[in-house]
């Protein structure tokens, strides 16, 4: 297994990933017909089109093909925008090493905090976080492709867990 910086040429793989992870996690909060449908092209056309600067922090774990990437928008304050591993893959530590590294890269540019948006219904997301000592803050209902859910922000007032774990 490694965990490396994510490239341009990972882009695709990304949105496979992602679009895999979506239509397991999210069975029962997003329509079934948009997450058999329309998910995996709106992802592939964000993933192909979405800005990734210096100071973000992009990971994928290649287990020999890419298995799972974190994805953090640090503009300025890092944003954990995405964290996905393929359904397969799961409860197997991928997306905590992801978090790991991404917390201590994170820490090596100087930043202390960190903070996420998760689905409300995404209860075996929220437990993980919650694991690694993250806190609920905040409930607000936000869009995704078009369909308004309930969210939870989740805050590392710290990212001391990163050498924790």
């Amino acid at each position: 297994m490694i965990i490396r910086p994510a490239a341009d040429t990972d882009r695709r793989a990304i949105a496979a990933v992602h679009a895999a992870s979506w239509r397991e996690a999210y069975r029962g909060i997003l329509p079934e017909a948009y997450l058999n449908n329309d998910v995996g092209d709106d992802l592939a056309n964000q993933w192909r089109d979405r800005a990734m600067t210096e100071d973000d922090v992009v990971l994928v774990v290649k287990d020999p093909d890419i298995v799972g990437f974190i994805a953090v928008w640090c503009r300025p304050d890092p944003f954990i925008d995405n964290l996905h591993v393929l359904p397969a893959r799961r409860s197997g530590g991928l997306g905590r090493e992801l978090m790991k590294h991404a917390a201590q890269e994170l820490g090596t540019r100087g930043h202390e905090t960190a903070y996420l948006w998760v689905l409300e219904d995404n209860r075996r997301a929220r437990v993980f976080y919650g694991r690694l000592g993250g806190r609920e803050v905040e409930t607000k209902t936000k869009p995704i492709f078009g369909h308004d859910l309930p969210h939870v922000k989740i805050v590392w007032p710290d990212l001391a867990f990163a050498n924790a774990t």
